[in-house]
């Protein structure tokens, strides 16, 4: 989820590098989750107003997919943007970037993934290129959300997927852990509440809000940090 404090708290788990048009559906593999364009609000604590960010999902060029959250206000703008290829509930994920700009600063981070060579080479603001191995099935951390959603669609209730981010690619868990109605503009959503397994005794845990009457769209997110928690919630569900 974007933090627009001076911080970076929550990585969406966002910079738009590539220009790539739209292509005929028909040139895409089918996508188990929808496109759409939803429209989120940001708090993080401690700070005392809440931003907007605009979550999309689209085909792009060569059967290729693109997610991107964006959100800006006066304090400056993050981007988020992921390229991936569908394979069954795996995005696949081909380049990751994250731009941010804010208080006289810019700050940038570059992620490819090469399959055939089973290699990720990362970048990152004033940081030497990095290196590192990743398997075939390697997602990133913006794209984690898709897979959740495919993946619950499908039945699971136990999931594990290899996350690539900036540094290195991790093996990730999440589970159900329950069931809630939360409250989206005004109506009562059911949901089914999602959490990363990190252990007990981690200070950061995760937990994610999904709809099972919407195709399991994602409606919220909880970062819970050191510097407070960050919490990601869906303004409507008529744009679904």
């Amino acid at each position: 989820m974007p933090n627009l404090s001076p911080n970076r708290g929550f990585n969406w788990s966002s910079s738009l590098l590539l220009t790539l048009a739209l292509v005929a559906p028909a040139s895409h593999a089918a996508s188990p989750v929808a496109p759409f364009s939803l429209d989120y609000s940001l708090k993080s604590e401690g700070i005392p107003f809440t931003v907007t960010a605009t979550r999309t999902l689209k085909p792009m060029q060569d059967g290729l997919w693109k997610m991107e959250v964006q959100a800006k206000n006066w304090l400056g703008e993050i981007r988020e943007t992921t390229l991936f290829d569908w394979q069954q509930c795996i995005p696949e994920s081909t380049f990751y970037g994250y731009y941010r700009r804010g208080l006289g600063r810019v700050k940038e981070a570059k992620l490819h993934l090469d399959r055939e060579a089973g290699v990720a080479a990362s970048e990152r603001t004033d940081k030497p290129t990095r290196n590192y191995p990743i398997t075939d099935q390697a997602t990133d951390e913006l794209s984690v959300s898709l897979a959740l959603q495919c993946s619950l669609q499908a039945g699971q209730r136990d999931i594990k997927l290899q996350v690539a981010d900036e540094r290195s690619m991790e093996a990730h868990r999440y589970r159900v852990v329950g069931e809630e109605h939360l409250n989206i503009d005004g109506k009562q959503v059911e949901t089914v509440k999602v959490q990363r397994q990190r252990g007990t005794n981690s200070k950061r845990q995760t937990y994610m809000w999904f709809a099972p009457q919407h195709d399991y769209l994602l409606v919220q997110l909880l970062q819970e940090n050191s510097d407070g928690d960050h919490v990601m919630t869906l303004q409507s569900m008529e744009g679904d």
